[in-house]
């Protein structure tokens, strides 16, 4: 059996005995091999696996580790925070897990018979003019894509609420906000979205009490309570993965726990790789981890395994370009001179063929949407297609990205927050910050080169950036002509 020798980071990591440690890990710098460690220097350390807490974000990642665990024979349980809170809470009373479309049927339901819907419509729909426009709004109102993107914006607003573990009393808080930030017309608009939201919260929340239901929110925010009151099992040593998609609540109930316990946490995670901030996860409860747990001790993984030097050169001044990410360099043994080809097409089907072919290794093909492989004519057998977001955590020998257009649904993503979503997102951050997130995510899932397909018409912002900023690692291929 090979014998797996850890580089001084990683080592740095395994020794660490500080009560809080947040460990920085770039792209493919082998931080689940270090969790693998840590868990078993802890072991040896004389800690039993039944006092370790291991938690994941997806149940893959957990089933996962789990496996890489077991190869070192240890049999520990990883946890989702999810699978984690449902544990604690089924311990003091019974429930069942709400269906996921509860919410959507409850403001459907409730949208139906609502009688403001017109002071609703709002610029992402139409500016109406002085002219008499009933008409036009009846037409509105009967689009069911404009009821549609309403229930989408009332159901983030109150996952994103409840992501925050807002009491009821923030409606109040938010309402104070909105007199004091808009104008009259704004804030007629506001006031009635609020008044409209808050009712909807209620009337679900009814619904999950009176049925004995809990959903995804609760089951962090009420074991946190039933932690806080009751207590939870004596845990000498909490590890949590992925920790830069943290959400307010998940924070809080590690907290709690730690709080009762004295356990030493350990948090694993990259802030370049923060892509999640529409299901509640707060990039700055990770790049402030001293505020939440004091006196921390930071490590970064400064060794890479799966890019090239040349590569991480081009991904670090790229994420580099938002404010307030964590500085780091990452070191890498591999080189490729070029590990960006940009190949410019008039029509990505007259230049397909030539692409398929030169993929003889497993290739994943990323998108912005999921709807994005309807542009490709066909794939082949070793290509597999998948949106940037559901690519973390993956690498493949070769990376194609497609998609790469200046366009609303492009690659970044123009599409607009609605303006009522800033009362509830905990981090206040530009638009394109978390699409260049997204875009390194994507960049760094390759062990060898990443080819960018780009409508030369209307080349993406992140091209003409990766060509400002890196041309000397950049190939160009022109299939436009």
């Amino acid at each position: 059996m090979e014998k797996i020798t850890l580089d001084k980071y990683q080592n740095k990591v395994v020794k660490n005995k500080s009560k809080n440690l947040l460990v920085i890990a770039g792209a493919g710098s082998g931080k689940t091999l270090t969790i693998v460690y840590k868990i078993k220097q802890l072991i040896k350390n004389k800690i039993h696996p039944n006092e370790i807490l291991c938690i994941t974000f997806t149940k893959a990642a957990a089933q996962n580790l789990e496996k890489k665990l077991l190869k070192e024979n240890i049999p520990l349980n990883v946890k989702t925070f999810h699978s984690l809170g449902l544990e604690i809470i089924k311990n003091s009373f019974y429930c069942t897990v709400v269906k996921e479309n509860t919410l959507d049927n409850i403001i459907l339901k409730y949208l139906k018979h609502y009688s403001k819907l017109t002071t609703l419509i709002n610029a992402p729909f139409i500016e109406f003019g002085n002219g008499n426009c009933q008409q036009l709004q009846n037409n509105i109102l009967q689009n069911t894509d404009y009821i549609y993107y309403l229930k989408d914006t009332i159901k983030t607003f109150i996952n994103l609420f409840k992501a925050n573990n807002y009491p009821e009393t923030a409606f109040f808080k938010f309402h104070q906000i909105n007199r004091k930030e808009n104008f009259y017309k704004t804030q007629n608009k506001h006031h009635t979205f609020l008044k409209l939201t808050q009712k909807l919260y209620l009337i679900y929340e009814n619904h999950l009490k009176e049925t004995k239901q809990i959903d995804f929110h609760d089951m962090l925010n009420k074991a946190t309570e039933i932690v806080q009151k009751e207590g939870i099992k004596p845990y000498k040593y909490i590890i949590i993965d992925e920790y830069q998609d943290s959400s307010l609540n998940k924070c809080q109930l590690i907290q709690t726990i730690q709080s009762k316990t004295n356990a030493n946490i350990m948090a694993v995670g990259d802030d370049w790789q923060s892509i999640y901030r529409f299901t509640g996860s707060n990039i700055e409860i990770f790049t402030n981890f001293k505020k939440y747990f004091p006196k921390a001790k930071i490590i970064k993984l400064k060794q890479a395994y799966r890019n090239s030097q040349q590569l991480q050169t081009v991904a670090k001044k790229f994420i580099m370009q938002n404010n307030d990410q964590i500085n780091k360099t990452i070191h890498s043994k591999k080189k490729i001179k070029f590990p960006v080809y940009i190949y410019y097409y008039n029509n990505i089907h007259d230049i397909w063929d030539t692409i398929a072919k030169k993929t003889n290794h497993p290739t994943l093909v990323l998108g912005r949407n999921k709807k994005d492989i309807q542009k490709l004519p066909y794939l082949n057998q070793n290509m597999y297609y998948m949106t940037a977001h559901k690519s973390k955590g993956l690498e493949a020998n070769q990376v194609i990205i497609i998609n790469l257009e200046n366009s609303v649904t492009g690659f970044p993503s123009k599409i607009k927050n609605s303006e009522y979503l800033k009362y509830v997102i905990s981090n206040q951050e530009n638009n394109y910050n978390e699409e260049r997130r997204l875009f390194y995510v994507a960049l760094t899932r390759t062990q060898n080169q990443v080819i960018l397909l780009v409508n030369k018409q209307k080349p993406s912002l992140f091209v003409d950036e990766l060509l400002k900023q890196s041309s000397k690692y950049i190939k160009i291929i022109d299939l436009s002509k």
